[in-house]
């Protein structure tokens, strides 16, 4: 530790420059990385105990009937899922299937691969919603217990409303007049940022219907110029026949493309993916005004009554 400071020889007094700089500046060095290493391990530790939370109040209520759920977003999401479907199926389920079979460019089993994804990940996040649902609904159970406001402020946080009380906790140690406007923005900007890949993905299935129809387009001139080839030619039907199968396929994967693209996109994604918003809206809504009307106020009280506790203090001192 003593490394690089000026010092004297014990022996002949001359000043020197204390060595080992070098090895206390990697020293240095691995003492920061292994805080850094343990900050990320216990922020990763602290994501998965609010997980574990988080799903076992979930499961609890399943068990619990008189747990009133503000809005359950799951349901909501199978009924949009299932309305969608039958529609679909009625109106373009044949032409779907026949898009798949006979699409030779291969981007209709992309575009449905991709649309998978998407409902995957769109089916996880509402599924995550229905659960943070369902932890707001725990706690206002348990704010209204006696002493249920101190035990919330000091449990470990099971859900986003449960952190965002304890935040405003730690803010109206500090600033009396607490304010949730800057948290209720970046909670809304966090839980919103799940929508963006899939309208990104709704996008990208949009754009490749519309690359299939240059695609197709372009088979269909290569048939057409073939045909054409063939009728100034000797007249041979194998060829003519070929270049006209090649026009039709090109024609169809033009058609298809679009046709699969604008509905799996453009539609079906678009409208279950407003499941999600909408309900992220009304999330934030309900946490916001709820916390507003019972909570800030209770934060606000506590936090004036420990200032003049202190400032008592000061005088009496």
């Amino acid at each position: 530790m003593d490394a690089g400071n000026n010092d004297h020889c014990p022996d002949c007094g001359i000043a020197l420059i204390v060595p080992g700089t070098r090895e206390k500046l990697a020293e240095a060095q691995r003492q920061l990385l292994a805080g850094k290493e343990r900050e990320k391990q216990a922020l990763v530790k602290k994501a998965e105990t609010q997980k574990l939370l988080t799903e076992k109040l979930a499961e609890e209520a399943k068990r619990q009937k008189d747990l009133q759920l503000d809005r359950d977003p799951l349901r909501e999401w199978f009924i949009y899922a299932a309305v969608v479907g039958v529609l679909l199926a009625f109106a373009a389920g044949i032409h779907l299937v026949r898009a798949v079979a006979s699409d030779s460019s291969g981007l209709c089993a992309m575009i449905f691969g991709l649309f998978f994804f998407g409902i995957a990940l769109n089916f996880r996040a509402v599924k995550n919603l229905k659960s943070e649902f369902v932890c707001a609904a725990f706690l206002v159970k348990k704010l209204n217990a006696p002493g249920g406001f101190s035990e919330v402020v000091r449990a470990t946080p099971a859900g986003v409303f449960h952190q965002h009380i304890q935040d405003l906790a730690k803010i109206a140690k500090h600033d009396p007049n607490v304010s949730q406007d800057s948290l209720i923005t970046l909670l809304y900007s966090k839980m919103m940022a799940r929508s963006k890949i899939i309208d990104v993905l709704a996008g990208v299935l949009v754009s490749l219907g519309l690359i299939g129809t240059i695609v197709g387009l372009i088979s269909m001139t290569n048939g057409l110029s073939s045909t054409l080839d063939s009728l100034g030619d000797a007249g041979d039907a194998t060829e003519l026949m070929v270049g006209m199968r090649t026009t039709m396929q090109g024609l169809g994967t033009a058609f298809y493309t679009t046709l699969v693209g604008a509905i799996l996109g453009s539609v079906v994604l678009r409208v279950l993916n407003n499941v999600y918003t909408s309900n992220v809206d009304h999330f934030v809504s309900y946490i916001a005004a709820l916390t507003e009307v019972r909570i800030a106020p209770q934060l606000r009280k506590s936090s004036r009554s420990s200032k003049q506790e202190v400032l008592v203090g000061e005088i009496v001192e």
